[in-house]
């Protein structure tokens, strides 16, 4: 319904910012345009329909929260709309078809966002009230805290977590603001639990098991390493993979394979290298402007070198525009950057909120330190913490490490290095050509709304 309406919204502003600017005697421009130009000028509608769609996704107005308060949207909207006018300047400008005023573009944009304004405020009461989902959270481990937490932070989620159940046999340990969630019962209870809460959702917070602690182990493993497969109860052949191998009559499903292998690594290398070559070549002006900013506003470096661990867990250099006041880390040491961070200056600030620092981390993809896509690579200092905290932490590095992952696109400025684990896991087995493609796409989404910064 809102796609619809947003395609009707384009051409009918459009027609009206003609109709305006023939019909009302603006200072000076009187017959200036005769209506009969309208039906001169080259019309490029399939053009103005894609730009307008593309807009209003990568600035996030097709999300589950912009779609149930809009009004909290309007800014996002108005930019949306100058930003589709510009897409369209640059159109007729190529086309060489500028044949009416400047000032009709300006006029549309204003046309276009009030249009979309309206219709999404008259569509808000039409798709009725969102019902809200009473949830229950099977664990009281961290982990189940942060699923409460989320949901209780997030309520655009539709989610009312009702009550927490125990693992059998395990004590109770939800902390910080879940720790006030009731405890329902155990786990052995849960039907009966779901009945007498009237709960629409249960979400299980699954514990470390020891297949956590022998994926650790293989991941930490230097040599070639075996295949492990698993014969599936009925609970993992609903959560496992359609893809499975047999043992004879005996289903199968593969724990464990060559990740490196999977998802075309020729393919991806060559998709990376010609894209960061072009991508440099584009950006070599707006990187001397940033080198510039950062030479001018503080002392110090313009790039800034630091060491990650990459592929294979071997160090590299990542090289990135500098974002902190030099020295920074000569008291602390390394520390994580926090929301805030003291030791960022006023540029760092803007470059670290539209990812311009990240630019020079396009020599590394040249180079084949770093994809274009892949788990984020962390310093070392960082890696030895987290190896000793997170089992299975070791495994994210069988692929090169990307300039975005599916954990950047799906998580937020606080999410758990442990929860990125999963989301990196996921991607490194099941990646594809068209999975980088959507990640890529979702980071453009993710840099225009400025989601975690």
């Amino acid at each position: 319904m809102l796609v619809t309406g947003d395609l009707v919204a384009a051409p009918l502003a459009y027609l009206l910012a003609f109709g305006l600017r023939v019909m009302v005697p603006f200072p000076f421009t009187q017959g200036y345009l005769p209506g009969i130009r309208f039906a001169e000028v080259t019309h490029h509608w399939p053009e103005m329909l894609a730009a307008q769609l593309l807009t209003l996704y990568l600035l996030g107005l097709y999300d589950t929260r912009a779609l149930l308060n809009p009004r909290d949207h309007l800014a996002p909207i108005g930019a949306a709309a100058v930003l589709q006018a510009l897409c369209l300047v640059a159109v007729y400008f190529f086309h060489q078809d500028l044949m009416f005023p400047r000032s009709i573009f300006l006029v549309y944009a204003a046309a276009n966002a009030a249009l979309v304004t309206g219709w999404r405020l008259a569509c808000r009461p039409l798709m009725g009230r969102y019902p809200r989902r009473r949830v229950l959270v099977v664990g009281t481990s961290e982990a189940a805290s942060e699923v409460i937490e989320t949901v209780r932070t997030q309520p655009w989620l539709g989610m009312d977590v009702v009550g927490a159940v125990a693992m059998n046999g395990a004590r109770p340990l939800l902390q910080g603001t879940a720790a006030d969630v009731p405890i329902v019962g155990s786990r052995d209870e849960l039907p009966t639990l779901c009945e007498t809460h009237a709960v629409d959702e249960v979400i299980i917070v699954s514990e470390g098991t020891w297949q956590d602690r022998l994926l650790d182990a293989l991941s930490r493993w230097p040599g070639e390493r075996a295949q492990i497969y698993v014969v599936p109860s009925p609970y993992e052949i609903l959560i496992g993979r359609r893809e499975h191998l047999r043992l004879h009559d005996i289903p199968l499903i593969e724990v464990l394979h060559d990740a490196p292998a999977g998802g075309g690594a020729g393919p991806k290398r060559i998709f990376d290298a010609v894209l960061a070559f072009v991508l440099l070549a584009a950006t070599a002006p707006v990187m001397a402007l940033v080198a510039l900013a950062v030479r001018m506003t503080s002392s110090g470096p313009v790039i800034y070198r630091q060491q990650r661990v990459g592929k294979d867990g071997d160090a590299f250099t990542i090289y990135k525009f500098r974002t902190m006041h030099a020295g920074a880390e000569e008291a602390t040491g390394p520390v994580l950057a926090i929301a805030n961070d003291p030791r960022i200056t006023g540029t760092g600030r803007v470059l670290r909120a539209t990812r311009l620092d990240e630019l020079p981390q396009l020599w590394n993809v040249l180079r084949g330190d770093m994809s274009f896509v892949g788990p984020r690579p962390e310093r070392p200092e960082f890696v030895q913490q987290y190896e000793q905290e997170i089992q299975g932490y070791r495994e994210r590095f069988k692929v090169r490490p990307g300039l975005t992952g599916y954990a950047q696109v799906n998580g937020e400025y606080h999410t758990s290095p442990a929860t990125k684990l999963k989301y990196d896991l996921a991607y490194m087995y099941n990646r594809s050509l068209w999975l980088d493609l959507k990640i890529l796409s979702e980071t453009a989404k993710v840099i225009l709304t400025r989601r975690g910064v």
